[in-house]
């Protein structure tokens, strides 16, 4: 069974609505105030965690239960309650947990859900010692605190976007499968070479959207988070360099399609002939929908742009009710399941990737064992882990921010707009929605 991550766009705002449904009946709270906290009890005594997850149970039951066990074994004092929530149902629920002041103890949350909690949450920097803070990436666990306070600890992610590219295609081109691009601009002038020598395939899929924008170092967001900045003339100039992609075959002509999933070419069926920004998922999607092209396919690490990081869309994180009778043992259940041993069992499980830097160290990660491409891919990845950065702009409106700023720019890259006019809309929208309440 494979943990479907990061979210969709479409999964984000179906959770975004179902959780809006109760904003109401917990906004005293969680909206802007910091909700009741319950006097800690003492922990020598006999303890009652609650422990939430998010759709695991079906298929890591045994790993779950196993950490528990584990845990209660050298816990005597300890009970843990699971309970596993459907995803589209966590934030809702505990919403309701926190208006009732009746919450878990322990719950995984995705950090993309955190920001409506945050005042709500226990900072666990108090209870977490700083030995252990130091055990995890700083790239993964420093995003997670607001106004100093600690309000989660990372758990897994997806990993750092791969570069997957069809051999024979490649080679048709003259080019050298194993020295692919680096950066996107060396991507965009390998695909123009590959396009111009086999007409019938383009270079890649994708289109200047905000993160690429960040990753070529444009400011995006005013430093307080109250405007956006990225109307200049290096952004024009990074559009205007895409949209030539569009024009030499560089990039697919499908690329503008709102939804990622429906790109009618693909690396499946060979209209198009690499990736530079895929997801380890992709590599998994070919290996059962399309054994002949994956065969052909080699893996490198992901291509950068100017800052030399890769962005992570979303990670899972556990965090603590500041309602929780326990916050103590708590976040010492956190950091027991968080830790490097533990993690890397996960990891073992199915294609996720920690956020314990200890667990990158294993085997499993630093050899790629056989070489098949998703062995390789795994060492690629976890090699390039140090390099994620947490893609969260931090506004609470991260999502329809995204949304408004890639219309504009498919609007571009379909010719329908100038790229100075592309990004002056856009800019409008987001200091519209910035400005709100």
């Amino acid at each position: 069974m494979k943990l479907r991550f990061p979210l969709s766009h479409a999964k984000v705002a179906a959770r975004a609505v179902a959780v809006a449904a109760v904003l109401g009946l917990a906004s005293a709270c969680v909206a802007g105030t910091a909700g009741p906290t319950q006097t800690a009890e003492d922990d020598s005594g006999p303890v009652k965690l609650e422990f939430w997850t998010i759709n695991l149970k079906k298929g890591y039951n045994d790993y779950i239960q196993s950490l528990i066990d584990a845990y209660q074994k050298s816990h005597s004092n300890v009970t843990v309650t699971w309970v596993d929530v459907p995803g589209n149902d966590v934030g809702t629920k505990l919403l309701s947990a926190v208006a009732s002041q009746n919450t878990p103890d322990v719950v995984n949350l995705a950090s993309t859900d955190l920001d409506q909690f945050v005042p709500s949450l226990t900072d666990l920097g108090q209870y977490v010692p700083a030995d252990v803070q130091q055990k995890y990436l700083p790239s993964l666990l420093e995003p997670l605190r607001r106004d100093g306070k600690l309000i989660a600890i990372p758990w897994y992610n997806s990993g750092a976007p791969i570069s997957l590219i069809n051999t024979d295609l490649v080679r048709q081109a003259g080019l050298d499968p194993a020295n692919p691009p680096k950066t996107f601009d060396a991507a965009l002038d390998w695909g123009a070479r590959l396009h111009a020598a086999v007409p019938s395939t383009y270079g890649m899929n994708g289109i200047p959207d905000e993160n690429l924008v960040r990753l070529e170092g444009i400011q995006i967001l005013t430093p307080d988070r109250k405007h956006a900045a990225f109307n200049t003339p290096e952004a024009v100039a990074l559009l205007e360099r895409w949209r030539h992609g569009v024009e030499t075959g560089a990039i697919s002509p499908g690329s503008t399609v709102k939804d990622d999933r429906q790109y009618p070419q693909t690396l499946a069926n060979q209209q198009v002939a690499f990736g530079v920004n895929s997801i380890p998922g992709s590599l998994t999607s070919l290996q059962k929908n399309a054994p002949d092209v994956y065969a052909k396919i080699d893996v490198a690490q992901g291509a950068t742009g100017k800052t030399g990081k890769y962005l992570l869309p979303d990670q899972q994180t556990f965090v603590t009710p500041k309602a929780s009778k326990h916050p103590k043992a708590a976040a010492d259940f956190i950091a027991f399941v968080t830790d490097a041993a533990n993690q890397t069992a996960f990891c073992k499980l199915t294609p996720i990737y920690p956020s314990n830097a200890d667990s990158l160290k294993d085997p499993f990660f630093t050899q790629p064992g056989a070489g098949t491409p998703i062995e390789k891919a795994r060492s690629a990845i976890a090699a390039e882990l140090p390099k994620l950065e947490l893609g969260t702009m931090g506004t609470g409106k991260d999502r329809q921010l995204s949304d408004r700023f890639r219309e504009h720019i498919r609007a571009f890259m379909t010719g329908d707009k100038s790229a100075q006019q592309a990004l002056a809309d856009a800019e409008k929208e987001w200091n519209e929605l910035l400005a709100q309440k």
